[in-house]
């Protein structure tokens, strides 16, 4: 935008608009009724204020209007003091900027406010004004200083309700940000047991069926393929709950896990060739859904990981009763370095984050515990 149309645009906002009445109200009381020089005087002290006047409202900032402001007040409190009143309003309107500005230092203020008063009130003493009338000029000058101060105040006061509005909206975008990292880890946790437990077990059963026909099993071999039949059904059917929980996670059904949910994830560990030992009481009755699916997935993580890393090892499976908590613990023998399977990887860190997430003091821990993987879990009852 050239100068020119910005000088426009400034003449058509309405506080310009009221600072050039003023200026032009100003310079009609500034004509002498008869010339001498203290007329002379005054009328050239109104016509260098009031050009500094116009420059500070027309110009919108810069050296020159800071200039323009320090410039106006002074010259225009001698023209008051030594006769013409109305230049008292040049005065109150640089004072009312210059203090309003919350750029200004208070050295720059407070020297403007004290050079105004002390030459109103030396150049109305020199005139022989009356107490009455410097008391009036003072008051002008006390009016503009109070009124800077109140709108430096209330500038402020705004600039801290946007910087609260932004630091507020920020705030919710980063809430929006961290609960849809907290639903795609939520996504991704579910897809990790898709993968793992349907299809890492469909994976074993297809190598099983393999080894069965080489050696003329067929009947085992079919047996095992009904098995594979059926863990490709349930793996499909989890894929198509994880897929629309992703779409829309407000019409997902909730998930549900039955009381016997521990003894039917040893029952699909064992139909899949592995060895379980299982001690205490499995039900998971007292758990509300979210501990529930925290301690079946971390006995479902630990059965998958013993059988890629421990294939045909036996694992045993502890619960038991601490007061108000429920513990899980699994233990199989270290094997050697797992073989690549569908979803490897991410069980582990998940199984710490379903945990995490419960908020309660509810904890999981798995690694190595000499010859022996331990994953432990602790679930407190709500």
């Amino acid at each position: 935008m050239t100068a020119r149309g910005r000088l426009r645009d400034r003449i058509r906002t309405p506080l310009v608009q009221l600072n050039v009445v003023g200026i032009v109200l100003v310079a009609v009381a500034l004509v002498p009724a008869h010339l001498d020089p203290r007329s002379v005087v005054v009328t050239a002290l109104g016509v260098v204020a009031l050009a500094c006047w116009a420059t500070w409202v027309l110009t919108g900032s810069g050296r020159p209007r800071t200039v323009a402001l320090l410039v106006c007040g002074p010259v225009a409190a001698v023209g008051a003091g030594l006769g013409s009143p109305s230049l008292i309003a040049p005065v109150i309107a640089s004072l009312i900027v210059l203090i309003s500005d919350g750029t200004r230092s208070a050295t720059m203020i407070v020297g403007s406010v004290a050079a105004d008063t002390a030459l109103t009130a030396v150049s109305a003493a020199a005139h022989g004004f009356s107490f009455a009338g410097l008391l009036s000029l003072l008051a002008g000058v006390a009016f503009g200083t109070l009124g800077g101060y109140s709108r430096r105040q209330r500038n402020a006061a705004e600039a801290q309700r946007q910087a609260l509005f932004a630091s507020t909206l920020a705030a919710e975008r980063e809430a929006e940000r961290a609960a849809l990292l907290e639903a795609r880890s939520a996504a991704a946790r579910d897809v990790h047991d898709v993968l793992a437990h349907s299809l890492g077990g469909l994976v074993i059963q297809l190598d099983a069926i393999e080894a069965l026909l080489e050696r003329g099993h067929v009947e085992e071999a079919t047996v095992r393929a009904s098995e594979a039949r059926r863990l490709a059904g349930e793996g499909l059917s989890e894929a198509r709950s994880a897929v629309a929980a992703l779409r829309d996670p407000s019409a997902a059904a909730p998930v549900t896990v039955p009381d016997h949910a521990l003894e039917t994830l040893l029952t699909a560990h064992r139909s899949l060739g592995g060895t379980v030992h299982a001690e205490g009481d499995r039900t998971l009755g007292g758990l509300d859904a979210g501990h529930r699916e925290a301690v079946a997935g971390a006995l479902r993580e630990a059965l998958v990981n013993a059988r890629r890393h421990a294939p045909g090892q036996p694992v045993l499976v502890r619960c038991s009763r601490e007061g108000h908590a429920m513990v899980l613990r699994v233990e199989n023998p270290i094997g050697t370095p797992p073989r690549a399977t569908p979803g490897g990887g991410h069980g582990l860190t998940g199984m710490r984050e379903r945990f995490a997430a419960l908020g309660d003091g509810s904890t999981v821990h798995a690694g190595a515990d000499g010859d022996r993987f331990v994953v432990e879990a602790r679930a407190v009852s709500p």
